[in-house]
């Protein structure tokens, strides 16, 4: 002990008879206090500010705790009851005394809490299977939906017997941290959190028939003040600044509803821009949406598979539910189509074909063979991804798979968080506020983001009557949220010559978005820690400012500059 007191005296004092080791130590604490301010400055900006801001990483912590005080003493009417509207109002039933969910179909109120063993089926007029949708008003309700963990993250909080329910309906094992399998150009990008153990990095593969009906039952099973009416909203009613109720159509005539708070989720109808508010008296300026049109198809192939089939499926490691194969477009290499493969609840393989080309879809495998082999990297495709399709093939007319066909119209942002004169008790939600291009699949997440957004901002709202604004800060920080997936797909679709832009803008807008972002997916195939970067911002567990850090920067001016 003594020699090493020693041994540090005689180095302090060597470093200050020394000017230029003292000059060196100078330098050496400097450059260390620089870079333990840089840090503490990324870890302030980053996740004291921006994270807080532009996910619901903080606000998902809260959904389904008691309120601070007694619930407020009113009723809350949701205009709408697919999910946007179901999920609103198990939020709503947490802060209201009382909730009601005006459906304009009867078939969800009646039948929509469970999934029909049987289908009927139709010809079209092209003579291909399709089937009769029970709801009518949902394009894409036999389409796959890959939801993204912020859903997993609040559809638990808001349900903490969602595990029981997932293994009701045989969901269970589509739950899994997430596995995009992405295939971009052919070339296979490993995912960086295959077997991971993460809460947060957690999703469901599922169908949009079965996310409906999990949440449909989940609500008739914990929200006993929540209520049903079948009916159309046709209008709402004023008091004073406030709005004071609703007008719906029904079987039996026209009836009001009263309302202490009115949310729209009357989805791509958007009620409330329309002509609701207007009618009531309250001034929506036409030019709170932004339109653009991407001419998009896709269709979906549907084939329930029965054990013996599963038993025999070609792909390395057997049958599994999940992503099989996910092939995505490139504008820069001038591809503009889709093909994914992706196997569901009770049973059923889902095969997509689509893309911004205005093309017809394949029809059957021989079809489906013909199409993939002219893709953009089909080349690169591994030998069992034809082994399937010819399995498929052989497996066809037995399965008789149905298709369901999409024709994706104009895309909008009705942008509330610039309205001037909104009343206090009214916030949209879901489509009502955003329709984004269902070809991502972020509209149920997107959704989960609204709704996590209005519990923050009802726990905000003291419990009164009349109510405060609560109109403004929800469409405020809602629209810090959502900017990003506005933006990120928006620009994605501007990179396809069939996409028409919206007034004032050309393809080239927001080039440098997509550009950037593809770079950065490019690089991550030789750094995982970029590639990672990018798999978090994109399943929205991280700020979209995390791609355009000082690294990720310096790493592309370096490729760019440099070609390293």
């Amino acid at each position: 002990m003594h020699a090493a007191t020693t041994h540090l005296r005689e180095g302090v004092e060597y470093i200050l008879s020394n000017p230029q080791a003292f000059q060196a130590l100078k330098a050496l604490t400097t450059a260390a206090s620089a870079a333990f301010l840089y840090k503490l400055a990324g870890y302030i900006v980053r996740d004291l500010v921006l994270v807080p801001k532009l996910t619901i990483q903080e606000d998902v912590k809260d959904l389904h705790k008691p309120r601070k005080g007694p619930k407020i003493p009113g009723r809350a009417v949701i205009c709408g009851g697919s999910v946007g509207g179901m999920l609103a109002a198990v939020v709503c039933a947490d802060h209201f005394d009382s909730v009601l969910i005006v459906e304009p179909e009867a078939w969800a109120n009646d039948h929509g809490f469970e999934i029909p063993e049987k289908r009927t089926y139709r010809t079209t007029s092209d003579g291909h299977k399709a089937v009769v949708q029970p709801r009518t008003r949902v394009m894409q309700y036999f389409s796959g939906n890959f939801l993204q963990p912020p859903s997993y993250m609040t559809l638990r909080r808001l349900f903490p017997n969602l595990p029981e329910l997932l293994d009701y309906f045989g969901f269970g094992s589509a739950l899994s941290v997430t596995r995009l399998k992405l295939r971009y150009g052919g070339v296979y990008y490993e995912d960086p959190h295959y077997d991971a153990d993460d809460s947060r990095a957690l999703t469901l593969g599922i169908t949009r028939e079965a996310a409906e009906t999990l949440i449909r039952k989940s609500l008739r099973l914990g929200r006993p003040n929540v209520t049903f009416k079948t009916g159309t909203v046709t209008g709402f009613i004023r008091e004073g600044d406030h709005l004071g109720g609703i007008t719906v159509r029904t079987e039996a005539g026209e009836v009001e509803e009263r309302a202490d708070f009115v949310i729209d989720a009357s989805g791509p109808t958007q009620l409330g821009f329309t002509k609701a508010l207007n009618s009531a008296g309250f001034f929506v300026s036409p030019n709170l949406r932004v339109e653009y049109n991407p001419g998009l198809r896709y269709n979906t192939t549907v084939w329930r598979l029965p054990e013996h089939v599963r038993a025999k499926w070609p792909v390395p490691g057997g049958y599994q539910l999940g992503v099989v194969l996910n092939m995505t477009p490139d504008s820069e290499s001038g591809e503009s189509r889709v093909f994914g493969i992706l196997n569901v609840e009770c049973n059923q393989t889902l095969v997509a074909t689509g893309g911004w080309n205005g093309g017809e879809s394949p029809h059957s495998i021989a079809e489906l063979r013909i199409f993939v082999k002219s893709l953009y990297g089909q080349e690169n495709l591994p030998e069992w991804a034809w082994t399937l399709l010819d399995f498929l093939e052989e497996h066809e007319e037995e399965c008789s798979p149905f298709h369901a066909e999409a024709k994706v119209g104009p895309l909008n942002w009705i942008r509330w968080h610039q309205a001037k004169d909104l009343p206090p008790n009214f916030v949209a939600i879901g489509d009502a506020i955003m329709k984004l291009n269902p070809i991502y699949g972020q509209g149920i997440t997107k959704a989960c983001i609204d709704v996590t957004t209005l519990d923050a901002t009802l726990r905000r709202t003291p419990s009164n009557l009349p109510l405060p604004d609560v109109s403004k800060p929800f469409f405020k920080r809602e629209a810090a949220r959502v900017q990003g997936l506005w933006d990120g797909t928006k620009a994605n679709d501007y990179g396809f010559p069939n996409t028409v832009p919206a007034e004032g803008e050309d393809l080239s807008y927001n080039a440098f978005m997509r550009k950037w972002g593809r770079e950065c997916l490019i690089l991550g195939r030789e750094d995982l820690a970029i590639y990672s970067t990018w798999w978090h911002v994109t399943m929205m567990i991280a700020p979209g400012t995390d791609l355009f850090s000082p690294r990720i920067a310096i790493k592309m001016m370096m490729r760019k500059w440099l070609g390293w």
